[in-house]
């Protein structure tokens, strides 16, 4: 049996993204960009009416944001912002929605990147001193909406799930 190869996001400077496989060789957030390109993603909690065409210009805005990171490994904040979560996992955030994404070695190891607290520890100068140092390989995984100060637990948890099940893709 074929592995069947991980869909591409962008391969940058710095960074090559690709979307995160599940189990099933489905990709959460390759079909979450599609249905925000197409002004159809229902997790969307700001979503007005089907096609939003809000959502279709925060799709591009996203995508644009998460390419500069390919390429320059920290954020343009004109287009999106990053947030740590839990573990190692982070987030491309606009809005109401977010992309979880994490690094790899892309062998399928992981070394969970924490968020940088003592600026003397930082690896980056400026305003993204709090960045880690992240791995080449960075895969995009699951997506959700929120419009709370706190992401939901059962979102934690599904990032982590789509992260295993990702690098247990790696491994086979």
């Amino acid at each position: 049996m074929t592995k069947v190869e991980r869909p591409l996001f962008a391969d940058g400077e710095t960074h090559e993204m690709r979307h995160a496989m599940c189990a099933d060789s489905t990709c959460p957030s390759l079909v979450a960009l599609t249905e925000m390109q197409r002004g159809q993603w229902e997790e969307d909690p700001d979503l007005e009416g089907v096609p939003d065409d809000v959502q279709i210009k925060q799709a591009d805005k996203l995508v644009v944001g998460m390419e500069f990171f390919a390429d320059y490994g920290y954020p343009n904040n004109s287009y999106c912002t990053i947030n740590d979560l839990d573990e190692g996992v982070w987030e491309f955030k606009l809005g109401a929605v977010r992309f979880s994404f994490y690094d790899t070695d892309g062998q399928g190891a992981f070394t969970p990147k924490l968020r940088v607290r003592d600026r003397r520890d930082a690896e980056f100068e400026g305003d993204f001193w709090w960045l880690p140092g992240f791995d080449e390989f960075v895969r995009v995984g699951h997506c959700f909406g929120k419009n709370s100060q706190q992401t939901p637990p059962e979102d934690i948890e599904m990032t982590k799930q789509v992260r295993r099940e990702d690098l247990n893709h790696d491994r086979a």
